[in-house]
């Protein structure tokens, strides 16, 4: 018999059995030689299949560590995980996020954080709910506003937050530890409840705003070139994310050039300028027109035509309501800016009147 023909599967046992059967006439010697063949190639195979195992092992294991490396910092960290969730400029509504969890809130509601009971309540004109939050140790929140509206928040601390619209706030349900802290994308009105034991953080994507209590704004888009921070009362430490960290007094401007990475420190601002909108005040200030009309059409998320270029050159000086309806804005404007107004259908045209010399 040759020891190729052994069928796969038998155990030594087995194969001294099917030996004795079939092969009688073996001699002993012969018998010797075939077993020392037999268990050499066995043995062969095991140390094989154990090599391929630990490699295969090995290799597993690589790719854990490398992958568990690399994404730790993206699933771990709530404000990145969480800023992931959604897109606002893809939003017609207001929308709070309580970890993954999704909810459509309407205009004009206020969202309160009841750190003591782990609830959500929701106010709105003539009503109020209240959810609650998953049972674990730390809870995060995502308010997202979309073109148009604008929402409040006032945290587990008693700090309010007014978003404005685009933008989004991540927050914890309550603050753990000795820091507070949250994160933004957009233009936020914060006043901080003072806690001289634990600071409070604002993070962008440029830069962390630390106060212990104060009033300030931020105006931190994605998309935009400048981002910045104008305070109204208080104290601010910036730490940008290059640089040196600068101290604020009441009635600054901080501002950060992403293009050209360079900041700036303005001192005897208008903050009322700056701040008018979360009382849907506009308030004007040697601004060109062209920018007074962008902020008319994110508030009422409208797309007017008028030739930037032009309207650019104009500055104006005053004050609008913007809580009245398009028609009567525009029509406000026309009383402190030198333009005519065209309507036809679907389509308002803004066009210079400004007398050339």
């Amino acid at each position: 018999m040759n020891e190729n023909n052994i069928p796969s599967g038998f155990d030594r046992e087995q194969l001294q059995k099917f030996i004795q059967r079939d092969e009688p006439t073996l001699t002993s010697q012969e018998k010797q030689a075939m077993w020392a063949n037999i268990d050499r190639r066995t043995t062969h195979q095991i140390r094989s299949r154990r090599t391929i195992w630990y490699a295969a092992a090995s290799i597993l294991l690589l790719i854990i560590t490398v992958g568990t490396l690399v994404y730790a910092p993206f699933t771990n960290n709530p404000y990145e995980r969480l800023s992931a969730i959604v897109n606002v400029d893809t939003l017609s509504t207001v929308r709070l996020y309580i970890e993954d969890q999704e909810i459509e809130l309407g205009e004009q509601a206020e969202i309160h954080c009841l750190a003591a009971t782990n609830q959500i309540e929701i106010r709105t004109p003539g009503t109020s709910f209240k959810l609650s939050a998953p049972q674990q140790k730390e809870t995060f929140l995502q308010v997202a506003v979309p073109a148009g509206q604008r929402t409040q928040v006032v945290l587990a601390d008693h700090s309010t937050i007014i978003l404005k619209a685009q933008s989004k706030l991540i927050f914890p349900l309550k603050f753990e530890g000795k820091q507070r802290k949250v994160s933004l994308e957009g233009e936020a009105y914060m006043q901080i409840a003072h806690d001289k034991s634990r600071p409070f953080s604002t993070l962008t994507k440029t830069m962390e705003v630390c106060v212990l209590g104060t009033e300030f704004l931020i105006s931190a888009y994605p998309g935009d070139k400048e981002q910045s921070v104008v305070l109204v009362s208080g104290r601010v430490k910036i730490q940008p994310n290059e640089g040196e960290s600068v101290f604020m007094l009441p009635n600054q401007k901080y501002a950060y050039n992403k293009q050209t990475r360079s900041h700036t420190l303005q001192s005897d601002v208008n903050t009322a300028s700056f701040i008018g909108w979360k009382e849907d005040v506009l308030s004007i200030e040697n601004e060109t027109l062209s920018n007074v009309l962008k902020q008319i059409e994110e508030r009422h998320n409208v797309v007017l035509n008028y030739n930037w270029n032009d309207l650019n050159e104009i500055r104006i000086n005053g004050k609008l309501d913007m809580s009245v309806s398009l028609n009567e804005i525009l029509e406000n404007l026309t009383k402190i800016a030198p333009i005519d107004i065209k309507k036809e259908e679907r389509r308002i045209s803004i066009i210079s009147n400004q007398k050339t010399k």
